[in-house]
């Protein structure tokens, strides 16, 4: 009920109070009736408005808890949100990390490929100077068996050796024939080495020689090589693959002290030089 009508009523009740005493009986009972009614209704009206008053009272209080639920929810999802948002940069921090680190595993990998490369390549080289020298030694084995060269390996080079008694005549520079027909024997088994360099050396014994065409054992070895040089020129063996040099008594093989010893030093080397990418490494070490 409104509160304007309970106001109505209750004016209503005085005034019937303030009358009673110039009514009749009749009249009386009446408004006493009236009255009882009156407030009958007032009490119900009044049970009615303490039941809205306890319900609205029990709803704020529902409002409240919801309220103060939502309220807590709403920081707790704020505190989930600030950790996830940590949690995301530490995240992205990792994932930067790992990018990093994948990209130092790809470069690693590209070495390692390079590596392997460079190493297989290096096989390669090695096993075909390895067929060379085993062709090599298999077309110079009847030269070999007749002592008239040796095949041997000399500070990491293949050398072919002549002895310089069998080549020459003493404190000169002219070939034997029958050594020249051997340098041709060998220079034509050369010629099938492609893409190949050789160094003719000439070496003396400690025995100085003093004339006036050979001044000092270095004109007369390097004289020894360049004559070697150009019997294999002739034959087929072309110029650009060969260099001559002397070395006179300043690399011998062994000491000078005994004849047998000197004429062992006297000789002439046809050294295999190599190809420079064929070296370990070589590139790596330009690049750096």
């Amino acid at each position: 009920m409104k509160r304007s009508t309970l106001l109505s009523l209750l004016f209503f009740g005085a005034s019937v109070l303030s009358i009673t005493g110039c009514v009749t009986s009749g009249t009386h009972e009446k408004l006493q009736a009236e009255l009882a009614e009156t407030q009958q209704t007032l009490k119900t009206t009044r049970g009615q408005m303490e039941k809205e008053q306890a319900d609205c009272t029990k709803a704020k209080e529902d409002l409240d808890g919801k309220l103060a639920t939502s309220a807590a929810r709403g920081q707790q999802l704020d505190t989930d949100l600030a950790s996830m948002s940590m949690k995301v940069n530490d995240l992205m921090g990792e994932k930067g990390q790992l990018t990093q680190k994948q990209a130092q595993l790809t470069e690693q990998q590209k070495k390692l490929l390079g590596q392997v490369a460079e190493l297989k390549r290096m096989r390669a080289a090695a096993e075909k100077r390895s067929a060379d020298y085993r062709s090599l030694i298999e077309k110079l084995k009847k030269m070999m068996d007749a002592g008239t060269l040796q095949v041997k390996v000399r500070k990491g080079n293949m050398v072919v050796q002549m002895a310089s008694d069998v080549v020459f005549s003493p404190a000169s520079t002219n070939i034997k024939p029958d050594a020249r027909d051997a340098i041709l024997e060998l220079a034509a088994t050369l010629a099938t080495f492609k893409g190949r360099r050789f160094l003719v050396v000439g070496h003396s014994d400690a025995t100085p020689i003093r004339s006036a065409r050979f001044p000092s054992n270095w004109e007369l070895s390097s004289q020894r090589a360049v004559g070697v040089v150009k019997v294999m020129i002739e034959a087929g063996v072309k110029a650009e693959m060969l260099t001559a040099a002397g070395a006179a008594e300043f690399d011998p093989l062994v000491d000078n002290e005994t004849q047998e010893n000197r004429t062992t030093n006297r000789r002439v080397e046809i050294v295999f030089l190599p190809n420079i990418d064929e070296l370990p490494g070589f590139d790596q070490v330009l690049k750096k």
